[in-house]
């Protein structure tokens, strides 16, 4: 039998998923072609509003998580080298918290995990919206949204797959380039 990290599983079963679906890699992306982004704005504990919206030119990734989730923490650490890494090409992670009571739990959450890339929040009914997620199944956590540099959601998976597969994915967002516009 395939022993799973206790991290993997315990998100997977409160939630009722499959904890295959949250790991190795055999996550599929909700969507089959990209697709503009909506509106969203996530208020950071720096005071800032950040609207994703109007990032374009940069490759974006929404972090939903919760700082009580053991996945979101072990994403957040990976999240953070990956900025460190690639932050300087033009990748950018957001992290939108969603537990109640996040707001007063991001500065220390943030101290705790070392993150300097935006931490925040964001009203879950805007984030459920943005995802276009049903209102009525449960939002696991961490969900991943990747934004291109036109800032058209590119992926949205669920769970945290491991640094080396996100930091493809990026990387492969990176190599894309802004788009020119084609003279008419």
């Amino acid at each position: 039998m395939k022993r799973r990290s206790f991290v993997t599983i315990i998100p997977a079963v409160i939630s009722g998923v499959r904890p295959e679906l949250m790991t190795g890699g055999t996550a599929v992306p909700e969507q089959p072609s990209r697709r503009p982004g909506p509106p969203l704005e996530v208020s950071t504990v720096d005071g800032v509003t950040i609207k994703i919206h109007e990032q374009k030119g940069k490759v974006v990734l929404v972090d939903v998580m919760t700082t009580v989730c053991p996945t979101c923490k072990v994403a957040s650490a990976g999240l953070q080298k990956l900025y460190k890494e690639l932050g300087s090409k033009g990748f950018c992670p957001v992290g939108v918290a969603l537990d109640v009571g996040a707001a007063s739990h991001l500065t220390g959450y943030r101290q705790q995990h070392g993150i300097t890339f935006p931490l925040g929040v964001a009203p879950r009914d805007r984030v459920v919206s943005y995802l276009q997620h049903s209102p009525m199944k449960p939002l696991m956590v961490p969900t991943l949204v990747f934004l291109d540099r036109r800032g058209n959601i590119s992926a949205i998976e669920v769970g945290w797959r491991g640094e080396e597969i996100v930091r493809a994915s990026i990387l492969k967002l990176l190599s894309e380039g802004p788009q020119r516009r084609r003279p008419r």
